[in-house]
């Protein structure tokens, strides 16, 4: 009895990594000729590859033209990415140089409209006022990011935005522990200024 139920555990374990592919699973796939399963990469980070595109400083357009860009890129030098453990920091990186070239052939970073960047970023706000306060505390700081150098929006936005943490920054950017830790660190004093009017009283609870 305990043989055949030890048998049907790893059968459920197998099913369960067939439904829910690693993403290390997927790239060797592809990389063994199953192209079509790349898609399961492009459905699974897309929407977070846009929103990240749009912290970067990209409108909506350029971000879905930055996102598609990298996801075509990806796919074409998969063979290069050298840890498929860690596909996600090295999709992060694509996408973070193609949005630097696509905002560079723009010629500078446009700040865009609070209702544009407010559908890109959820929020908890139960009320009508909370809400209007949340999407214009969201719209400021928008804007105070657009105002850093690329390398410290980079950083922040990686960080505290995306939820990466100092080692996968360093993966993603090539960048020394001291050199992230640096950037992140000029970025939240520039950020001081800009948003040192909003209520602390409320969010200083946030500067932990």
């Amino acid at each position: 009895m305990a043989g055949g139920h030890k048998g049907s555990s790893r059968s459920e374990d197998v099913d369960e990594n067939v439904d829910d592919p690693t993403d290390a699973t997927i790239v060797e796939q592809v990389l063994a000729g199953e192209r079509m399963a790349f898609g399961l990469l492009v459905d699974r980070y897309q929407d977070r590859m846009f929103r990240y595109a749009r912290h970067m400083g990209c409108d909506a357009d350029q971000a879905g033209d930055a996102v598609q860009d990298s996801m075509v890129r990806a796919f074409r030098h998969l063979a290069r990415c050298g840890d498929p453990d860690r596909f996600a920091g090295w999709l992060f990186r694509i996408v973070s140089n193609t949005c630097k070239s696509h905002l560079r052939r723009a010629g500078r970073n446009r700040p865009q409209p609070l209702d544009d960047f407010a559908a890109t970023v959820p929020s908890e706000a139960t009320g009508p006022d909370e809400a209007l306060e949340a999407a214009e505390v969201r719209g400021r700081v928008r804007r105070a990011l657009l105002e850093l150098p690329h390398d410290q929006r980079e950083a922040l936005v990686l960080r505290y935005l995306e939820g990466r943490s100092v080692g996968e920054i360093e993966d993603i950017t090539g960048l020394s522990t001291s050199a992230v830790k640096m950037r992140l660190k000029r970025g939240r004093d520039s950020l001081q200024g800009p948003l040192s009017s909003m209520n602390p009283n409320r969010r200083g609870h946030q500067n932990a």
